[in-house]
Parts: C-alpha cells; sequence; structure tokens
C-alpha cells in the first residue's frame, strides 16, 4: 500500500528524533519540536496507522513509538536527505597511507578498515575480492640446502608469498634455477583460476622430474585457493558498546562473540553491491546482527575483482551522514587502489 504524503512527512520526522535522542518519540514531541502542518490529533492518528502498516514499533514501556526495520528501509530508500556529495574530504589518514604506499592489497584493505571504523566511531567490515582473476607477476625458488628450498611467489596485487619446503630426495642448484626460469616462462600473467593440473603438466614435461616438482604443485595448489577466499577484517567491535542499544551486557555480549567468531558471518549480503548498498536489521540473517544495521560501499581493482568495506552499528545510526561519509572514503580508497597497484600493473603489461 502506498504511504500519503502526511504518513511519510510524519514517519520521517519520528526517525529523525529517534536516531537523534535514542527515546521514543510520542505526537506531543512532534507536535512541539516540528513545523508539522498536522493537528495532534491527527498526528496520533497517523502514528497508529504507521504501526499496524509495520513502519514503527510501539515499547512495552512507553508511550511513544520507535521506527521498525521496514520504516528504516522506506527511509533510505525514499524519505532520507542525501548530503551533497563534495570533494571537500574528512580523511587526511588516508592520504597519509597514500604516501606511504602500501604494496599489499590484503593490507591495505585491512588498514582502511581501521581508519574508517576511526572516523566514523563505528565497528567496521572490510571484505577483499575473491582474487581468481589475479596473476603471478614472479616466480623464485631459493635453495637453503639440497632438501630445502624457499618458494617465492608475488602476485600482481603486490601480495608476496612465500613458503620454506622440504623435498625428498637432493635438487641441485641447476635443477631449481631451471624451474624457476620454466614456472616464469609458463604460469606468469594467467589468472590463478588457469592455473591447473593439465597446466602444470606442461611444467613437469618442460622441467623434468625434479623432486621440487611435488612440493611446488602443493603450494601452488595452496595458493590457488587461499587467493580465491575472501577475507574479512573486522575492525572496533567494542565501539558498539558506547550505544544504549548495547547497555544489556549480555545481548552485548552475545553480539561481540558472533562477530568476533567465524567473520564470514560478516559478508554483506549476497547480492552485488552497487554504489552505497543498507542492510537494515532482519536483512543480516536471522543471527545477532539482525538486530543491527550496515552500510557497504565497493571498491574496484579493475578487472581483478571488487571488493566491499562498511560499517556495523544499531539500527538507529545516522545513515544520511554515515553513508556520505563512507561513499567519500571508498573514493578516495579507489583512487588509492588505482594509484598503487592499478598503474603499475598497466607499466609492467
Amino acid at each position: 500500500m502506498e504511504l500519503s504524503e502526511r504518513k511519510k512527512q510524519i514517519l520521517k520526522a519520528i526517525i529523525g528524533d529517534y536516531i537523534r535522542t535514542a527515546e521514543p518519540v510520542g505526537s506531543k514531541t512532534l507536535t512541539e519540536g516540528h513545523a508539522l502542518p498536522f493537528s495532534s490529533a491527527t498526528i496520533r492518528n497517523e502514528m497508529s496507522e504507521l504501526e499496524e502498516m509495520g513502519y514503527l514499533e510501539k515499547p512495552h514501556t512507553s508511550a511513544g513509538r520507535i521506527p521498525s526495520p521496514r520504516g528504516y528501509r522506506l527511509y533510505v530508500d525514499e524519505l532520507m536527505e542525501r548530503p551533497a556529495d563534495t570533494e571537500d574530504d574528512d580523511t587526511p589518514s588516508l592520504r597519509s597511507m597514500m604516501q606511504t604506499r602500501v604494496r599489499e592489497l590484503d593490507r591495505l584493505i585491512q588498514e582502511a578498515g581501521k581508519l574508517i571504523s576511526g572516523l566514523t566511531n563505528y565497528a567496521s567490515v572490510a571484505v577483499t575480492p575473491s582474487l581468481t582473476q589475479i596473476s603471478i607477476r614472479q616466480f623464485e625458488i631459493i635453495p637453503v640446502d639440497q632438501l630445502n628450498f624457499v618458494i617465492v611467489v608475488v602476485t600482481d596485487s603486490g601480495t608476496v608469498k612465500n613458503k620454506m619446503v622440504r623435498t625428498l630426495a637432493p635438487v641441485s642448484r641447476d635443477e631449481s634455477e631451471l624451474l624457476t626460469y620454466v614456472l616464469n616462462q609458463t604460469l606468469t600473467g594467467l589468472p590463478i583460476s588457469h592455473i591447473t593440473a593439465e597446466r602444470f603438466d606442461i611444467v613437469r614435461r618442460a622441467a623434468g622430474l625434479s623432486a621440487l616438482l611435488a612440493p611446488v604443485a602443493e603450494y601452488l595448489a595452496e595458493l590457488v585457493q587461499e587467493l580465491s577466499d575472501q577475507k574479512v577484517y573486522l575492525e572496533g567491535a567494542s565501539k558498539l558498546l558506547r550505544f544504549p542499544e548495547y547497555q544489556d551486557t549480555r545481548k552485548a555480549q552475545t553480539l561481540l562473540d558472533y562477530m568476533e567468531g567465524e567473520r564470514k558471518h560478516l559478508l554483506p549480503a549476497t547480492r552485488k553491491i552497487d554504489g552505497i548498498e543498507f542492510f537494515i536489521g532482519p536483512e543480516n540473517g536471522e543471527n545477532p546482527l539482525s538486530e543491527t544495521s550496515a552500510i557497504y560501499a565497493k571498491y574496484d581493482i579493475g578487472n581483478i575483482g571488487q571488493g566491499a568495506i562498511g560499517i556495523v552499528g544499531p539500527t538507529r545510526m545516522d545513515y544520511a551522514r554515515l553513508s556520505a561519509q563512507l561513499s567519500r572514503f571508498a573514493k578516495g580508497l579507489n583512487r588509492l587502489i588505482a594509484e598503487t597497484f592499478l598503474s603499475d600493473n598497466d607499466g609492467n603489461r
């Protein structure tokens, strides 16, 4: 059922008051605090109807009402005044991170999560993309002795991975150098999803039956799995304790334990992030997050993939201010990624 403009005005005023005060809003508060062109009796009737329609809820201990998740959803979709998108950036720490030029993508995303948590004073969630399209830029096999070797892999996102492996039979320096050469000739520049058993057979035929082949193949399989998995970084979860919604220590501890546990729970809903997305209350799933809201923005790593960065807090959050701040931050993060990784990659191809 379509809401009348009058109902929308009243709902918007209630949500604004509740976000600001954390107190249930009554008709008297609306009459005295807003220049609404309606009588108190009309406002009471409209509030009752909004409650019946599921946009408001009435706490048992109060005569006032509070927004429901459905009310917040209508607010962010239709009623919220979106601040002007300005270039005035309040993220000096992000600029500082640009100057230090963090070279590993995972670390950069983790640091970005810390920054947005500090800037907003909310918990933050930073999600890396599934890097199935990332390529290996360079291999190096470094002999320690005839049985022990360090395998070093550098990806085109700047990530450096290494592992010590032990062979079952001695391997000469010449053999390790040959395998390094063959790996660099046959497996670099390919998306990791293309490094299959068939592709590694080419390496085997070119490098011969070196005892290094088995541990290298095993490590590459581990690496492909690791880079394909999305990483989820949580920062500032304890900041939620400052909100009145989490003054109940048992409720707060349940939420914090859930967030700090298997962090895959914090992945935004399966739909693709497009610009700024809001996940309100039960939209986060039937779990302790069902009484929270999250705002996410995407960031891009060229044709490698997309990740997300966002903040988590009570449903009574200032959606307009926080979404504008997160949008500015995500634009700065995209610039940083382009300057640090994508331009370098373009130059190396």
